[in-house]
């Protein structure tokens, strides 16, 4: 297996001679506004340390790529196989830096009498622009007596028009999430370059800093592994090679190699032996699940994430921070490593079984099987694991707590992410706060402290006009994808009662009895999805997929009820068990007025449950 490797700087990796493309169908630029900020604080740390006359170096990775040929040109082209995320990354912080310049030159321009300082920063901001420009931005490459000029870096189908647009400063529309990933990492490297320069200082000061960032931090300080073949199958054959489980180490692995080498001393000798069996067992999930739950145990107990990309230095630091390799281990420090990955053994086995959605109690004291299952809800069916640092630390409280604690962020959840798409950072952030209270002192601990600050997050970015818009404009899709609709539709009927009831104080579902079997509960059009002949009714064609035309069935209700007009089914609605089937079988017929009436009732409805 032929495979070239030069560790070299930003800088020089983009100035040799070639270009760079993302295969036209790999995955679409994913990352997220963490990914970014980690990215952002590296750079902003390196370029500290210049303008302190001292100096950083950060290592961004490796990028694995295949030499391709162009036809028609001496330049070569190099397909990346894994590293698009930093190296896209990278080209849009260039952008960046070239529209600040423009930026500084215009007010430059401008001035009256610019001072000399002002007149030799403009001269070198042209200069650099234009060197930025072939560096990073677009290559320049003559085919017989023409010229021709392509984007130094293409990325996928999905997303590279788009990637063009935003590097050009326009503002184009986005029609995927991974366009509001770049959208917004063009946005947060703008507000790094922004902040960095800062607004009260000199053009000439403001060009001194961006000299600093072109000519040393990419220059010199910031690098990367470029690996590269010949030969597409050989580049691949390396990609799965370095990613692969056997060869690739894990955060895991990397922390249980460094604190065994910690315990390399022959006083310790048997700590040693049981702390390898200890890790043994505590790594013996999924590589992915070990990553998360690595996440997840260190945003508990420190009240903030790890950074992605220094997990392994941030455990060794905070979590294994008594002992180092300078001088032998005593056997005090030794133990409390061992006792750390016990800790951590423990806590994996209560993650995974969070994880899957399993009640993380012996018993079910004080609790119904309906609380139990707000869990698997939260999990499973919202996909929610974001808030598994706090469901850690919410285990230190008794069974009744911790559920009413869970059921809060079920309905906070639906409303903040599923329905309203609001930011998850603000969310994390502030269960990681939540999580460091709880473990402060649970006996103590109130739930209600909980509810308050998802109310807070509500209010700033899950209003009760956008909730209420975004639940009213809800329709069915005969291509699938109702969860959200089947889940809402459950949800409200288990509150049912205690809507009808007033609506005081916290949701509170009347009868437990019950607990729907969602993977068995199924959407229902009242106006059938597929009228034929005289049933069809064109007003109620136009809104049989809104809101309020559907509900939910047992599976022996949906049989019976199958595709039969509202006449037809009027007779199961009136004699189910569900509050909200009964009262649509409480109307003699069913319109298009009906169904709005409906919708905003639904509405309503919801604007009382899901709160925290």
């Amino acid at each position: 297996m032929t495979i070239e490797t030069a560790h070299q700087s930003i800088t020089v990796l983009f100035e040799q001679n070639q270009t760079f493309e993302v295969p036209k169908y790999q995955r679409e630029y994913a990352w997220d506004a963490d990914a970014i900020e980690d990215f952002v604080e590296d750079l902003g740390k390196c370029l500290e340390a210049r303008l302190q006359n001292g100096k950083r170096n950060h290592f961004f990775g490796g990028i694995v790529s295949a030499r391709l040929n162009v036809p028609g040109s001496s330049r070569p082209s190099y397909e990346v196989i894994d590293g698009q995320q930093r190296i896209s990354s990278l080209v849009m912080l260039a952008a960046a830096v070239v529209f600040a310049m423009k930026a500084i030159s215009a007010n430059i321009e401008v001035e009256e009498e610019p001072s000399e300082e002002d007149g030799k920063a403009l001269d070198y901001l042209k200069q650099t622009i234009a060197k930025i420009e072939s560096l990073f931005l677009t290559h320049r490459y003559a085919v017989g007596l023409e010229y021709k000029v392509v984007p130094k870096l293409t990325l996928s189908k999905a997303d590279n028009v788009f990637f063009q647009a935003i590097l050009a400063g326009n503002n184009p529309p986005t029609e995927r999430p991974s366009h509001d990933r770049i959208k917004y990492a063009w946005q947060r490297l703008n507000s790094f370059l922004a902040s960095a320069l800062g607004a009260e200082e000199t053009a000439s000061s403001k060009a001194t800093k961006l000299q600093h960032l072109i000519d040393h931090v990419l220059a010199e300080d910031c690098t990367v592994i470029f690996m590269w073949s010949d030969n597409r199958s050989e580049a691949y054959r390396i990609f799965q090679v370095l990613n692969d489980r056997g060869v690739s180490l894990t955060n895991g692995d990397l922390l249980r190699a460094r604190t065994l080498e910690l315990l390399d001393h022959k006083a310790v000798e048997t700590t040693q032996n049981e702390l390898a069996e200890r890790w043994d067992s505590t790594l013996a999930y999924p590589p992915s699940s070990i990553d998360d739950y690595l996440l997840w145990y260190f945003g508990s107990y420190q009240g903030v994430r790890p950074r992605q990309s220094d997990v392994t230095d941030s455990f060794m630091e905070v979590r294994f921070a008594e002992a180092s390799l300078d001088k032998p281990i005593t056997q005090s420090q030794a133990t409390k490593i061992l006792a750390e990955v016990k800790r951590l053994d423990d806590d994996f086995a209560l993650l995974n079984q969070l994880n899957s959605g399993e009640w993380p109690y012996a018993d079910q004291t004080g609790v119904k099987q309906w609380d139990v299952e707000r869990l698997n809800l939260l999990v499973s069916h919202l996909k929610h694991t974001n808030a598994m640092p706090l469901l850690m630390a919410l285990r230190l409280l008794e069974p009744k707590r911790f559920a009413e604690a869970v059921a809060s962020l079920e309905r906070f959840v639906f409303r903040y992410k599923t329905i309203g798409s609001a930011h998850i950072s603000p969310a994390t952030k502030l269960y990681h706060e939540q999580a460091l209270l709880v473990r402060n002192d649970p006996s103590t601990y109130k739930v209600g402290v909980l509810r308050t600050a998802l109310g807070e997050l509500i209010e700033k970015y899950a209003s009760g006009n956008r909730f209420s818009a975004a639940i009213s404009e809800l329709t069915y899709s005969p291509r699938g994808g109702n969860g959200h609709i089947r889940y809402l539709l459950t949800a409200l009927e288990d509150y049912a009662k205690w809507y009808e009831s007033g609506a005081n104080g916290v949701p509170k579902c009347k009868d437990k009895t019950r607990v729907f079997d969602f993977s068995n509960t199924t959407l229902e059009h009242v106006y059938p999805r597929s009228a034929k002949g005289a049933e069809k009714i064109e007003d109620l064609e136009k809104v049989k997929h809104a809101l309020g035309n559907l509900t939910i069935f047992g599976p022996n209700d949906n049989d019976a009820a199958a595709n039969k007009s509202f006449a037809d089914k009027r007779t199961i609605l009136q004699a189910s068990n569900l509050k909200l089937n009964r009262d649509i079988g409480a109307h003699a017929d069913w319109t298009a007025e009906r169904i709005k009436q409906r919708t905003q009732s639904l509405v309503d409805m919801a604007l009382k449950v899901f709160v925290p």
